[in-house]
């Protein structure tokens, strides 16, 4: 997910200063979805500025020595139209999940199962603290949100969910030994 993407739609939204941007995006709880740095927002702020997606709407002075100004953004006809061009590249692009565990599950008899366990079992415990915050923020907001934000957290529920069932197999298959199993090598035929 583009950090420019989320500053545009939000400024769609009212203007903003990029501090209040962070601050919807963790009151959103996007921040557990979506990574962003404060140093990738303020970046991405600036490049959108320069690019002339966005523009000042209003300058603020700040009382106290060596505090800079704060500066609120608002959206401009041409961030409008670059916006609608990112939500629609966005929505047809290809899934390809990239689970931390993928990598090590081919390699993964080289290793000692009863640490592997534990691994799996502390991003079982992870993957369902998410879970439950995720059920709590659909609990506590759902009668407050737009339809697709409602849309937007059940399928992250869902993910969660489907990797729940898929770490607890894991976890089966790590304390019965099976996760090492390697198949009967047949031997090469001689020409």
């Amino acid at each position: 997910m583009s950090i420019k993407l989320l500053v545009l739609g939000l400024l769609m939204e009212k203007e903003l200063h990029p501090y209040e941007i962070r601050q919807t995006i963790k009151g959103r709880n996007w921040d557990q979805t979506f990574r962003v740095k404060d140093g990738s927002l303020y970046y991405a702020v600036d490049q959108l500025r320069q690019d002339g997606y966005i523009e000042v709407s209003e300058t603020i002075p700040v009382p106290g020595d060596n505090r800079p100004d704060k500066t609120v953004y608002r959206i401009t006809e041409s961030g409008k139209a670059q916006l609608h061009d990112m939500l629609y590249a966005q929505m047809g692009q290809s899934f390809y999940p990239q689970h931390p565990l993928f990598m090590t599950l081919p390699f993964v008899r080289h290793l000692d199962l009863e640490r592997v366990e534990d691994l799996v079992l502390k991003q079982l415990e992870a993957c369902q603290n998410r879970i439950d915050r995720i059920e709590g923020v659909l609990d506590e907001k759902k009668t407050r949100l737009p339809r697709g934000s409602i849309f937007m957290i059940e399928g992250i529920l869902r993910f969660n969910k489907t990797e729940k069932d898929w770490l607890e197999d894991m976890l089966v298959e790590a304390r019965n030994a099976r996760l090492a199993e390697m198949p009967r090598m047949k031997p090469e035929s001689q020409s």
